[in-house]
């Protein structure tokens, strides 16, 4: 019995321990953007679930916005800046920036026909390029702050895109799922060689270039192909887009 009672007790101090380190993450967060020039208001509220398999996502609530961060990105050392970059969502969301308007992009999904979007994979590929644009627009204003602040440093900001770039394609015996899985990647590597030409991100050593020319040159040339394109349209997205 005493060792249930301590091991209890134990996750009852984790759980403490956890939701105190969320409590003052957020804190440090919001100040950090108000100081920034983003002041987001305080109707932000930051939960915790253990299951998530990834870092984090924001619920829009009316004029209210719930973060959710996974049990992992509460002890990894990146809480602040994950909350600086979801509040940066928030900001997008709050200005009715193009971006994060809910009808544009429903809109850019309908206009690509059920024809065409059919399986769920697929789906989720769309839903991923949308995402992709979304988080562009959201680390515009969240590198702005991060940048004036101990948080993150220049080397980790480089670490950070250069671990996007993947090197590697699909490859499985199902050819069409393997071609929408690389030419989303491509896309993911165009997004994140392009923000750090965006944010003025040093490719240190030439990892992410060469991790992507090395997936390139592994793909179908006829998607390689279009990696310039995704590159220089994400690279020069401007902030004033219209509707």
């Amino acid at each position: 019995m005493a060792s249930a009672k301590t091991s209890t007790s134990q996750r009852l101090e984790n759980s403490e321990g956890a939701e105190e380190s969320v409590r003052k993450a957020r804190k440090t967060a919001i100040e950090m953007m108000k100081k920034a020039g983003f002041d987001i208001g305080p109707n932000v509220e930051v939960v915790v679930d253990p299951k998530l398999p990834f870092m984090g996502y924001t619920m829009p609530q009316g004029g209210n916005f719930t973060i959710v961060v996974s049990g992992g990105a509460v002890g990894s050392g990146l809480l602040e800046g994950l909350l600086v970059h979801e509040m940066s969502h928030v900001y997008r969301i709050q200005t009715n920036h193009s971006s994060h308007n809910g009808q544009i992009l429903e809109e850019a999904i309908d206009n690509l026909g059920k024809k065409v979007v059919l399986r769920d994979y697929q789906q989720k590929i769309i839903h991923d390029l949308l995402n992709d644009i979304q988080d562009l627009y959201a680390d515009d204003i969240s590198f702005k702050v991060l940048r004036n602040s101990p948080i993150m440093a220049s080397d980790q900001m480089t670490r950070f895109l250069q671990d996007w770039v993947k090197d590697e394609p699909a490859k499985s015996r199902d050819a069409v799922m393997d071609g929408w899985i690389n030419a989303s990647i491509m896309t993911h590597n165009a997004r994140a060689i392009a923000q750090m030409a965006r944010h003025r991100v040093e490719d240190t050593g030439g990892r992410a270039e060469q991790a992507n020319k090395s997936f390139l040159s592994q793909i179908s040339p006829r998607v390689a192909g279009r990696f310039e394109y995704f590159r220089n349209l994400l690279q020069n997205l401007r902030e004033d887009m219209t509707a």
